[in-house]
């Protein structure tokens, strides 16, 4: 019997594609380049600041403008993240239904923890996390399992005994180094061509109310 679940936060818990895309298209603005598509920018939420400038301005972190480019784009993020913060599809019911069962649950994000504090401490339904661990509170982020382990400590559950839901192939990787029931959520942010069942998940799921099944394992 399952006895918490770990979610990661972007694409997994909350919906935050409409500011990041929007931040992104705010950037491209200031440097005369058209908008993104959202559809086209919204795979790339997952990645980060990264993800994000690659998709919109195609720069790594070779590119000698790409620390600036990521401080002006965090910049612009920072006025926006918390502004109309949606659940994902299905959320909402899902950890309901964990809360009537007192199924323990909580959050592991390589989002830092600027950001994710303020969104999860505001929100109606996820201020009630047992735990957040954010991208800087440890030393090294997904897919080292480090934060599902320091999670997995501070509910005091065996990790055995603990799903981690997450929409990348960094999750499912964190998941198994840390001996946790990896699960796949295929109603996140994949990218075109992203096959879930090649990165080596336990189980995928294609909407929350899905995990429900696997709490018996």
């Amino acid at each position: 019997m399952m006895k918490a679940v770990l979610f990661d936060l972007d694409g997994t818990l909350i919906d935050s594609a409409p500011q990041l895309v929007g931040a992104l298209n705010q950037l491209r603005k200031q440097y005369d380049l058209p908008p993104i598509p959202f559809l086209v920018g919204r795979p790339f939420a997952s990645h980060g600041a990264a993800g994000l400038l690659k998709a919109g301005f195609n720069m790594d972190k070779n590119d000698p403008l790409f620390d600036a480019r990521v401080q002006e784009f965090l910049d612009i993020y920072k006025e926006v993240f918390n502004q109309n913060i949606q659940c994902m599809e299905g959320i909402e019911e899902l950890i309901n239904t964990l809360n009537l069962r007192k199924i323990s649950w909580g959050i592991v994000t390589n989002k830092a923890r600027k950001f994710a504090q303020p969104i999860v401490s505001s929100h109606p339904l996820l201020k009630h996390t047992s735990c957040l661990i954010a991208g800087d509170d440890v030393k090294l982020p997904k897919p080292s399992p480090e934060g599902l382990m320091k999670a997995s400590q501070l509910l005091s559950i065996k990790p055995s005994d603990i799903i981690y839901l997450g929409d990348d192939k960094r999750d499912v990787m964190a998941a198994n180094d840390a001996s946790m029931v990896s699960m796949a959520a295929r109603y996140g942010y994949l990218e075109a061509g992203d096959d879930a069942k090649s990165w080596g998940a336990q189980h995928i799921i294609d909407k929350p109310s899905d995990l429900l099944a696997y709490l018996s394992l």
